[in-house]
């Protein structure tokens, strides 16, 4: 009984490096489904060693299909506290909308915008918004690949020293790619490029591998190794983050 308490308190725990600053959306997709989908994720965590730390972690993932459209709103929030300090506090929400020419067709259009802030990188405020195409290069049974090269406008309001403000225009490009090992097994793979298109030296890069386990149709078990790296961070914020993570969700 022990062995089993010990496996689910691992489960909704979280070992937390760094939250990412590029959000995955393609892991949030739910694909082949129409109508309503959503999924809840929640990780709690309260530990007494001298400190009174506490550590939470929830998630709001909510789909729309039907014919051609599809529309996709995420809530992310997640913090660490010791004591009465609040060490970590960052979150986002997503909104997506995406168009599909024909049910079988390779092209997508999309449309997004996103509001997003991180403690630990400084991150005060981060607004983006934009648009483009997705291409689906393959479709197979066990295997589908996607590339989208979008445009996005980012405002972005660091809390350093000098309170610093920037807009600019980038590239927003990614590949995606799901391998279905079994019914019950897959692996899925996501990169985000994001250069400048003034300084193409500036640039942010962005690397996602999951590895997911379903015990039922609705309950699933995932492990998550991600990778940020920042080219222009602000000062006294390191280049390279990287995060581990486990989750146990719940869809609908």
């Amino acid at each position: 009984m022990k062995k089993i308490a010990f496996f689910f308190l691992f489960s909704f725990s979280f070992m937390l490096v760094s939250q990412a600053q590029l959000v995955n959306i393609e892991k949030k997709r739910k694909k082949n489904y129409k109508g309503l989908r959503g999924a809840i994720g929640l990780a709690i965590d309260f530990k007494d060693n001298g400190n009174d730390i506490f550590q939470a972690k929830n998630s709001l993932d909510l789909q729309y299909a039907t014919g051609a459209h599809t529309f996709i709103f995420l809530n992310d929030f997640s913090m660490m506290q010791v004591n009465d300090d609040k060490l970590v506090n960052n979150g986002f929400q997503h909104f997506r909308y995406n168009y599909t020419l024909r049910d079988s067709s390779f092209l997508t259009f999309e449309l997004f915008s996103q509001h997003q802030y991180n403690s630990i990188k400084l991150l005060e405020q981060r607004i983006i918004a934009g648009l483009g195409p997705r291409f689906r290069l393959i479709n197979m049974d066990k295997l589908v690949f996607y590339f989208a090269p979008l445009v996005m406008y980012e405002s972005e309001k660091l809390s350093d020293v000098l309170n610093t403000h920037t807009e600019q225009i980038k590239l927003d490009a990614y590949v995606s790619a799901h391998f279905a090992i079994n019914d019950l097994l897959g692996i899925s793979h996501v990169t985000y490029y994001q250069p400048n298109f003034e300084e193409w030296s500036d640039y942010r890069l962005s690397s996602e591998t999951m590895l997911k386990l379903k015990f039922t149709k609705n309950l699933s078990l995932s492990f998550v190794y991600g990778m940020n790296y920042d080219a222009n961070p602000p000062d006294a914020i390191q280049n390279l983050f990287y995060n581990l993570q486990n989750k146990i969700s719940y869809s609908f």
